[in-house]
């Protein structure tokens, strides 16, 4: 077990370097795409491409925390995860909404996601072990007597 975490934290020192790497080839590639801000003929079709861009760099940044916070205390807490998956669903519903291209049936499968997503977010935080260390046993949420 000990080997396993040793390669694991190896692994991640490479990552976070990588991601990095990847924000900032995001960023450069936002600026780029300045150019067709200016150059196109209609604004709406340049502020496609920025905002999707720019949503999907939220996205990474949620990743690269989720990324070092496990480096930081060797677990994935599963706050960072469902974030990183409610900002991804959240872009894609404003993708969608702001090109019209979402139909009413996938608007409501992903409200539901989202419910699904926030509610297991939500007893995450109840439930989370900073909160109850005792995991094995005790009553949460209520007092014992």
């Amino acid at each position: 077990m000990k080997y396993f975490i040793r390669i694991v934290d190896i692994m991640i020192k490479f990552m976070i370097p990588l991601v990095i790497f990847a924000l900032l080839m995001g960023i450069a590639r936002v600026v780029l795409d300045l150019r067709t801000v200016f150059g196109s003929q209609t604004i709406a079709a340049a502020f496609d491409i920025m905002v999707t861009n720019i949503l999907s760099m939220f996205i990474v940044i949620e990743l690269l925390r989720s990324v070092i916070e496990y480096f930081a205390v060797h677990r994935l807490k599963i706050t960072f995860i469902t974030d990183a998956a409610l900002v991804f669903v959240l872009r894609e519903i404003m993708i969608g909404l702001y090109q019209h291209t979402l139909e009413t049936g996938m608007i409501l499968a992903l409200a539901v996601l989202i419910l699904v997503i926030g509610g297991i977010r939500t007893l995450a935080v109840v439930f989370s072990p900073e909160r109850c260390p005792d995991m094995g046993g005790a009553q949460h949420g209520s007092q014992q007597r």
